[in-house]
């Protein structure tokens, strides 16, 4: 069996069982409101109103509700009736998006559209190579697109997967397996320890019936399930006498009457939710559909002077058409949805190295922007499991042999601890103190045939007794709530007291208590101690919580435990711990309140799973980039909700199915790992796309200059296609392997709205690409060879100045000669010069390319106009310091 704590809120009190507690109007809605869409009859709605509180009834009266008898439960006939009525125990399936209907909506992007439409005019103009090449060129970017977008959406899936397959009911007088799909409200359900709950249940029985909802509420710590009703305001964490379906039977055995199944049960609600959130548009990809957007109306009305200028001159159509063909592929960028592609899928494979697993990709530039992480506690923050904290009497902290003594007392009072059902594992509680006395020197085995008897945990007690064989003959041990060993113990008057300022002082560390008291056969009870228990901090998240605040990203915590457990867990990981509030008080708040607090909030305990997702939906509204880790059916919501959703490996598929990201060691260190993967990330998207955008314009540029100065076709579409999907994507991929910036998690995180594109950057662009493209252009008009001749001179100026240019420009905050090397961007430099030189002497790349070899004398005229503006930048960003990003 398991111990079971006492509730450290009353303290003072500690005879009383009673306990204190807010009322909340948030509580009351939050449970179901209705059973079965579309039942009408009187009956349902007598169940409609005997679930909303059916926690806060007693469980006579839930079983008179719902018109059965526990110990006959439903009749066949009864379930077949409700059963059309209520509909199937299931969730919704989750709606896919095919394969076909993804690359047609990449098609549909208004630039493909303008890609495509060239491509099909150079076929029907008879340059028929030229023109397939640009529709052939399409298919790297959707493919890009297509691998970035698509994702399997089976969150509901999981939800279905998390409810138990088979249930045990008691229909017609007789237990029977059922597939879990066709329970029933009323149905009478039997649980025993290893059971998943197949629907939500009012308890009628509870044998020392522990459950664990750390899956549902975030509490680290299973439940006994008790009959006495809740409090009507109790939220859920607190709701012992309902067993939520998808969690899970630890201990004990149990029976509860159906109140919720399918979309009405807790689960239920929750996965309604993840079919109402829409995922927003990550930063880069909004970045680049505004773009997009522009260069587009741009590039139709360029074609539109080019086509114009050429009709106005007589030149040929056909000619005129493929001039206007490539202006338009000079125009529009396809590079960058590959680039981000590559680059994303790349930097997946590195996180996969750290044990995070990546399931969208564009969640790995989104890590870059977050300014918020809400986050849950167990499992995250600590390790979810319960160790020893402390040991205390009256006269302190017990160290030592007298440590020693306590623990190994209190466990031989867990009787789990002597006999256990073959193949189970021992309670949390037990397996804590089993390792206690381990750690301090002990040894915990037990031999069975020295224990004369045992009372376990059952309704309405929380202490356990054992009779045994001891060190020093029999005794009897009593372990438990405090307040209950304290009231069995009955010390006089002034120990008491003693005792309960002891208790007191105990609580404020925000562990949780178990009373151990002793007695000899024959001889009275005395009280032995107080042992604590705690779910300890993981390493490195003290140290990973200041990187987050120096980073300028505020942490919430949100967990179902109580507010002292999450206190004390934040002052450990250096939070201020008098910043905890109640879920019940956030409920009460309108989302203006919520919204203000957003800023001062650390952690918020007791919470309910709709309130994790109201933070994250407030935040974004309020143009926050929000990171939710969680591991649970409670977490869901949130995660469906968050800009980048971050699920622990250990956790329920649930969670992993709605997540972007999944944490192999659960570790919010490593989280933050990946929040800096993700800032490098978008730095070096930034790098590769100044470089291609600077393409384009030295492309464009000398495009319509040499247009304007009668250059019949300065560029054809294969040239231009060559310098895009493979010079500028070889190239600005390797920007990939450039390492973090040593500010990087030092500067606040990049804001929604805050343009990749700065107004210095663009600026920067403009004097690149101009440079090379007047560069190009003065080359083109000087040299008195052939139209074929002159053009691959010019062009090689352009290819060979973009080559000098990325490795240059590596840095957009640091000068080149500071930088640590990047042999794979100074190979890429080197391949595209060694190949540039290459086309004109392979025939077939010659007369594709229209290509003719270039002397010495040329090349250097090359290599002084690409170094030149290398060599100047580099000296007056050495000579002022001056950034290009801001």
């Amino acid at each position: 069996m398991a111990i079971v704590p006492g509730d450290h809120q009353a303290a003072r009190g500690a005879i009383s069982m009673d306990r204190q507690r807010r009322r909340t109007v948030h509580d009351i809605d939050r449970t179901p409101s209705a059973i079965i869409d579309g039942m009408t009859t009187d009956q349902s709605a007598s169940w409609v109103s005997t679930a909303a509180t059916a926690h806060a009834t007693p469980a006579a009266e839930v079983e008179r509700a719902f018109r059965v008898e526990r110990a006959v439960g439903l009749s066949s006939s009864e379930v077949a009736r409700r059963a059309i009525a209520a509909g199937p125990n299931e969730l919704e399936a989750a709606q896919r998006t095919s394969v076909l209907r993804l690359i047609l909506g990449v098609l549909r992007e208004p630039f493909l559209i303008l890609l495509i439409g060239s491509g099909v005019l150079a076929v029907l103009i008879g340059e028929i190579r030229d023109g397939l090449l640009v529709l052939l060129a399409l298919i790297p970017i959707v493919a890009a697109d297509v691998v970035t977008s698509f994702r399997s959406e089976r969150a509901l899936d999981a939800l279905r997967e998390a409810s138990a397959p088979t249930a045990r009911a008691r229909r017609d007088g007789a237990v029977e397996d059922v597939p879990s799909i066709g329970l029933v409200p009323g149905d009478i359900v039997l649980l025993r320890a290893g059971d998943i709950v197949p629907a939500d249940l009012r308890l009628l029985r509870a044998d020392r019936l522990l459950i664990d909802r750390s899956a549902l509420t975030g509490e680290s710590i299973p439940e006994v399930g008790l009959l006495e009703p809740d409090r009507a305001t109790a939220p859920l964490a607190d709701r012992r006498a309902l067993a939520y379906g998808g969690t899970s039977v630890v201990g004990g055995r149990g029976e509860g009457v159906v109140i919720a199944t399918g979309r009405a049960s807790e689960v239920g609600r929750i996965a309604t939710g993840l079919g109402t959130v829409e995922r927003r548009r990550s930063p880069i990809q909004a970045e680049f559909d505004r773009l997009v957007r522009i260069l587009f109306v741009l590039a139709i009305g360029l074609i539109i002077y080019v086509v114009g200028i050429g009709f106005a001159r007589g030149e040929d159509a056909g000619a005129n058409l493929l001039a206007g063909i490539s202006v338009a592929i000079a125009a529009i960028p396809e590079e960058p949805l590959v680039l981000l592609a590559v680059i994303l899928g790349l930097g997946a494979y590195r996180l996969l190295r750290r044990d995070v697993l990546v399931r969208r990709l564009n969640a790995e530039e989104t890590l870059g922007a977050v300014d918020l992480i809400i986050t849950d506690k167990t499992g995250t923050l600590t390790r979810n499991r319960l160790d020893v904290a402390s040991v205390r009497d009256l006269s302190g902290t017990l160290s030592g042999a007298a440590r020693l003594v306590i623990l190994g007392e209190g466990l031989r009072a867990e009787d789990d601890a002597w006999v256990r059902a073959e193949g189970t594992a021992p309670g949390s509680f037990t397996a804590a103190l089993i390792r206690a006395v381990e750690d301090a020197g002990g040894d915990p085995s037990l031999d069975p045939a020295d224990l004369l008897g045992s009372i376990p945990v059952e309704d309405g007690r929380r202490m356990s007794i054992t009779r045994g064989r001891g060190p020093d003959g029999i005794d009897e041990l009593a372990i438990g709530a405090p307040e209950e060993v304290l009231a069995m113990a009955a010390p006089d008057p002034r120990e008491a007291n003693a005792w309960v300022a002891l208790v007191e002082a105990s609580t404020a560390t925000g562990e949780r208590l178990v009373g151990l008291a002793r007695r000899r056969e024959g001889g009275p009870w005395l009280l032995r101690g107080l042992i604590g228990f705690a779910d300890p901090l993981r390493e490195g998240i003290r140290e990973a919580l200041q990187t987050a605040r120096r980073a300028g990203i505020e942490v919430v915590i949100v967990t179902g435990d109580h507010p002292l457990t999450a206190g004390a867990v934040a002052a450990a990981a250096g939070l201020d711990r008098d910043r905890v509030v109640v879920g019940e008080e956030i409920a009460a708040w309108d989302d203006a309140r919520l919204t203000s607090e957003l800023d001062d909030l650390q952690i918020v305990a007791r919470s309910a799973p709709d309130q994790k997702e109201r933070l994250v939906r407030l935040a974004r509204a309020a143009g926050r980039t929000v990171a939710v880790s969680g591991d649970g059916i409670n977490d869901a919501s949130a995660l469906h909700g968050a800009d980048v959703a971050v699920a622990m490996g250990s956790g329920t598929g649930v969670a992993k199915e709605a997540a972007d990201l999944v944490l192999g060691d659960d570790s919010f260190a490593t989280l933050m790992y990946g929040l800096a993967e993700g800032r490098r990330i978008v730095d070096n998207v930034q790098k590769g796309l100044v470089f291609i955008i600077s393409t384009h314009v030295a492309l464009l540029g000398f495009i319509l200059i040499a247009t304007v100065y009668g250059f019949s076709q300065p560029l054809f579409p294969l040239q231009i296609l060559w310098v895009e999907l493979f010079i500028d994507v070889s190239t600005s991929v390797a920007f990939e392997l450039e390492k973090a910036e040593p500010d990087l998690m030092q500067r606040p995180p990049r804001r929604r709205g805050v343009p990749l594109l700065t107004s210095p950057l663009l600026g920067r662009i403009a004097v690149a690409g101009g440079f090379s493209a007047i560069a190009a252009l003065v080359v083109m008009a000087s040299d008195p060879g052939s139209d074929d001749h002159t053009r691959w001179l010019a062009y090689t100026v352009l290819v060979v100045a973009q080559a000098v240019r990325a490795n240059a420009n590596r840095s957009l905050r640091i000068p080149f000669h500071r930088l640590p090397p990047n042999l794979f961007l100074l190979l890429a430099g080197i391949v595209v010069i060694l190949v540039q030189a290459m086309i004109p002497v392979v025939p077939i790349l010659a007369d594709a390319f229209r290509a003719s070899p270039l002397d010495l004398s040329e090349w250097a005229v090359v290599a002084a106009i690409a170094l030149a503006p290398a060599l100047v930048a580099e000296v007056v960003r050495t000579a002022t310091g001056r950034t290009w990003v801001a």
